[in-house]
């Protein structure tokens, strides 16, 4: 999914008074196919926009700072036969099929696939809190995860004799 996120806003020196100031900082996903630098300047577009037709903005313009991480958005294709043998490796371990996980956050598949054109697939154990200061992994599930990937891998690459 795609997700465009005010998460951080602050403003103001004073709670007794309107503020003089306000930094909004977002989450901006964008769709596979377009390009960073053209929806950079969208936005600025709509920002500037608004700001002429706004009594103070348009005095004093709002400055728009790009910061943190930056990445073209991404999509796995043609990926049936892997996910197929992952699902293998699932149901033997698992005893169940692979549940799709949808979520507003990117993965380092994502990296793979835009840099080297590598198809990767995104799985691994459960637990809480992730990056938080308390995350943690459960033991069991990092077993379970570790046997999965292990046949998966034997699948899709295949093994030799020794």
């Amino acid at each position: 999914p795609i997700n465009f996120n005010p998460g951080i806003i602050r403003g103001g020196d004073w709670a007794s008074s309107v503020p003089a100031w306000c930094d909004i900082d977002c989450r901006i996903a964008i769709l596979p196919g377009w390009s960073v630098a053209d929806c950079q300047a969208e936005i600025l577009s709509h920002v500037a926009a608004s700001a002429r037709d706004h009594r103070f903005l348009s005095n004093n313009p709002p400055d728009v700072e790009w910061s943190g991480f930056l990445s073209e958005g991404y999509e796995l294709k043609d990926s049936a036969e892997a996910e197929a043998a992952f699902g293998k490796a699932h149901e033997v371990v698992y005893g169940g099929p692979v549940h799709d996980l949808v979520f507003t956050a990117l993965t380092d598949t994502r990296f793979y696939g835009l840099n080297y054109n590598i198809p990767s697939l995104c799985f691994g154990a459960s637990g809480a809190a992730m990056h938080g200061f308390n995350e943690y992994v459960d033991l069991d599930s990092l077993r379970k995860s570790t046997k999965a990937t292990a046949l998966f891998i034997a699948e899709w690459c295949g093994v030799e004799k020794l």
